[in-house]
């Protein structure tokens, strides 16, 4: 057996004589901690099997937290609770079926996944890295940024965020490219969806009508993301990623922190876009979605 091999084994016998150790009971009463980190303040909540994974989570703020300062940073107190199981976690977002799910953010908190976790059947063994929790977290936390800057604790899920602004703008500032699809798969994902019940028109027609999201009731990336999040999750996070980087390259990140300040005087996301933005919110989407169905990118 080579050496490799061997530690192999010896991880999975370590994994098989724990593998069912995030099944075990709770207990009753978690743990609080105040966490300052310059101006962002956070209360960590957790049980005691995660005192080492609460450790890794403070370090990963202290490197996620920085990264939201170019929205304006956080305006509130943000809570990060670590729920100890996948199945927790699904009970406090209020949300199933979403297996790659680990964290979930709202205007003033996060719900996270036990980084310890995040291996293969939630054992306690192949847990997330550091740079893996700072990462995500730097994802969540700039979806709280985006509530509290652009809007109030109780107007927050009202203001009518589109997913590819809000995931787009949390991968883009958590560095997450580098996992999110390319435009050419995107392209792949369209070409296969080209409405060419009117073969008359051909397939430049077909294209077009693409470009403006006419494509079925089975969902579009941009425009209507909802029905692809628990079978094509690539797609829409590709999309939200490339749709922020365009939003960004045309009008610069000031105009993003102009649209959210509008927002915060009382206006919502559509209303808010055209003033920030000079265009209409589809206008912009139907531009994005003609730079992938044209090959933009190939220039």
């Amino acid at each position: 057996m080579s050496r490799r091999a061997a530690r192999l084994a010896l991880a999975l016998g370590l994994a098989l004589s724990a593998g069912c150790a995030h099944r075990q009971p709770l207990s009753d009463e978690p743990r609080l901690e105040q966490v300052v980190l310059g101006e962002a303040r956070f209360r960590l909540v957790y049980w005691p099997e995660d005192e080492a994974v609460a450790a890794q989570v403070k370090r990963a703020l202290a490197e996620a937290a920085p990264k939201v300062a170019r929205w304006g940073g956080l305006t509130q107190q943000v809570s990060v609770t670590i729920h100890p199981t996948h199945e927790a976690i699904d009970a406090a977002v209020g949300q199933k079926g979403f297996e790659w799910l680990r964290a979930w953010a709202r205007y003033d908190s996060i719900e996270l996944q036990s980084p310890a976790t995040w291996g293969p059947l939630g054992w306690r063994v192949f847990g997330g890295s550091d740079r893996q929790v700072a990462e995500l977290l730097a994802h969540e936390l700039t979806h709280c940024a985006m509530y509290q800057r652009g809007a109030g604790e109780w107007s927050w899920s009202y203001k009518g965020f589109p997913s590819w602004f809000s995931e787009g703008m949390a991968s883009v500032t958590a560095g997450q490219g580098y996992k999110r699809i390319g435009p050419e798969r995107l392209w792949r994902f369209y070409e296969a969806r080209l409405p060419l019940a009117g073969a008359a028109e051909g397939i430049s027609g077909a294209r077009a009508r693409a470009s403006t999201g006419r494509l079925s009731e089975d969902g579009d990336p941009l425009s209507n993301p909802g029905p692809l999040f628990r079978d094509s999750y690539d797609e829409v996070y590709g999309a939200a990623h490339l749709a922020f980087e365009f939003l960004l390259r045309r009008y610069g990140e000031a105009r993003v922190r102009d649209l959210l300040e509008r927002m915060r005087g009382g206006l919502l996301f559509p209303e808010a876009f055209e003033k920030a933005f000079g265009l209409p919110v589809k206008a912009f989407e139907d531009d994005v979605r003609r730079s992938v169905v044209w090959q933009g990118w190939r220039r």
